[in-house]
């Protein structure tokens, strides 16, 4: 029996490569561990049987997107996915063609470019990719959003028409704004 080793290292040794190209490999999800994927570099191995992916290429990983559907009362931080929600295969659009299998990597380093408030539901967009990022904060000002809310109680006779007058608010002028029923308990502005 040998001396346990960290993963990184063995694999440096295998690939004839730089440690930290090694690592890249690792968290790339391209070496498994008698056949299970591995993506922490400090694992320890003994005499494990370590496969390195053929195809394993440490400069191919794109920066990520994901899409999730928050319900009411799930948090969502400016940077943080919601601390409850799980990632992996299971939860993966079944009619995703793009090939990537969720990694550990993919849930970092992630920028929340559409934050919800907590009682809120609605689309969140986390992204790696800058340029993903830049677009959508970018254009939030001028892309039209709808938000529903729920409401109790009676709107006054002329409620809806100084609704869509639009709402002043800080000091500067009301923006355009349309309200509408969407049912008997909910407005839709």
């Amino acid at each position: 029996m040998t001396e346990p080793l960290r993963l990184a290292k063995r694999v440096a040794e295998l690939r004839a490569c730089s440690r930290r190209e090694a690592e890249l490999l690792i968290t790339g999800g391209w070496v498994q561990v008698d056949g299970q994927v591995i993506e922490t570099p400090q694992f320890r191995v003994a005499d494990q049987q370590i496969e390195i992916d053929p195809r394993a290429d440490p400069g191919n990983t794109e920066p990520v997107t994901l899409l999730l559907h928050k319900t009411p009362g799930q948090p969502a931080g400016k940077t943080d996915l919601p601390a409850s929600t799980e990632f992996g295969t299971a939860t993966q659009w079944e009619a995703d063609t793009s090939g990537i299998r969720p990694l550990k990597m993919h849930f970092t380093r992630l920028t929340a470019c559409t934050p919800l408030e907590t009682d809120a539901s609605g689309l969140l967009v986390f992204t790696q990719d800058w340029k993903v990022a830049r677009k959508l904060i970018d254009d939030a000002a001028s892309l039209e959003h709808e938000v529903v809310v729920g409401v109790t109680g009676e709107l006054g006779p002329h409620g809806l028409k100084q609704l869509n007058q639009g709402l002043a608010g800080q000091g500067r002028a009301p923006a355009a704004i349309r309200v509408s029923w969407q049912n008997e308990s909910h407005l839709r502005f």
